[in-house]
This record gives structure tokens, C-alpha cells and sequence, in this order.
């Protein structure tokens, strides 16, 4: 079967197994186009049979690439302590203090974290490494390290929304989802 067979007989099939590894429709889209045109290349080049198999494994490699892009790009973008900063002289005193309670949220937030997981948190946010680099500093894997500043980053979420909702924690659902 060639792979212009494969792609009519499986392409919906492929995309929908994308995306509950990827959670995400158009991802889920671009990752199995993707998958297909590399394995279209690849069956171009002669350098091996194609395959449903083939097209399977390479989709599920380039989600899981896309999953540890979308990792590393929350770890940097969202609670950034360089988004508090150093308290802002000339700020309105309101200002000021709303940055204080930010900045004790967050300092709760550490205070819950387990002693690896605050380690991680801190090497990354503040001496800026990367995830190689604190899982060779803290002999963990990539994926340990990437556990650890997922959590970190949730308990910063949690202590800022309760901040938020004006100091009480806010509901969690099942599954540590908020409503």
C-alpha cells in the first residue's frame, strides 16, 4: 500500500489519535500533516517502507516533541518571577501593596513545595537553567525535572488565584481542575 492509499484510508483515524495525546484539535492537525509529509519524504528518499506502523511512530514522536515545546515554553512563560520584580519606587501605594501580596503568594507557594520540586522551581527561575542543565545538577532526568517545574508552577497558580479570590483557596474539582 502506498502512502497516498494510507492517507485516504487513515488520515482522519491518525489525527484523532493525535489529539488525545495532544488534547488539541488543530495541533493535533498540523502534527499528523506533519507526520505525513515526512513520511512522504522519507518514502521519497528510499530510506524505508512505508507503513500504517511507520506513520503512527513518527506522529506520536512529533506529539510528544510538540508536548515537551509546550512544557518548556509554560515553564518560561508563565509565573515568571521576573514579572514581580523588585517593588517599583514610585508606584502608587495601592501598587505597592498589591505587589507585596502577589510576591507573598508566590513565597507561599514555595513554602508548599516539596524540597526537589522548590529546588528545581529556583534553579530554573532564578539561576536560568535549562532543563538539562538542573537535571545534571540534581542527577534527575529531563522529564523529573519537568514534573518538578510543572508543580511548582501549579502551586504558584493556586496560591495566586486564592490571593485572588481575596485569601480563601479556591475549589479544586476532581482531577485538580478549578471550576
Amino acid at each position: 500500500m502506498n502512502l497516498l492509499e494510507i492517507y485516504h484510508r487513515r488520515s482522519k483515524a491518525l489525527e484523532r489519535y493525535v489529539r488525545r495525546l495532544l488534547g488539541n484539535g488543530a495541533d493535533a492537525a498540523d502534527v499528523s500533516q506533519e507526520a505525513f509529509l515526512r513520511v512522504y519524504a522519507a518514502e521519497l528518499g528510499g530510506q524505508t517502507p512505508v507503513s500504517e506502523a511507520l506513520l503512527y511512530t513518527v506522529a506520536r514522536n512529533l506529539a510528544l516533541s510538540e508536548l515537551r515545546k509546550r512544557t518548556t515554553r509554560a515553564t518560561d512563560a508563565i509565573a515568571d518571577m521576573d514579572a514581580l520584580g523588585a517593588i517599583a519606587p514610585g508606584a502608587s501605594p495601592e501598587a505597592q501593596m498589591e505587589e507585596r501580596q502577589l510576591i507573598e503568594a508566590v513565597e507561599l507557594a514555595m513554602q508548599r513545595m516539596a524540597p526537589k520540586c522548590l529546588e528545581a522551581f529556583q534553579l530554573r527561575k532564578l539561576e536560568n537553567l535549562s532543563h538539562a542543565e538542573i537535571g545534571a545538577r540534581m542527577s534527575i532526568s529531563n522529564k523529573t525535572v519537568e514534573r518538578h517545574i510543572t508543580r511548582a508552577l501549579q502551586l504558584c497558580h493556586e496560591a495566586l488565584a486564592e490571593h485572588e479570590a481575596g485569601g480563601r483557596r479556591p475549589a479544586v474539582r476532581a482531577g485538580g481542575q478549578q471550576p
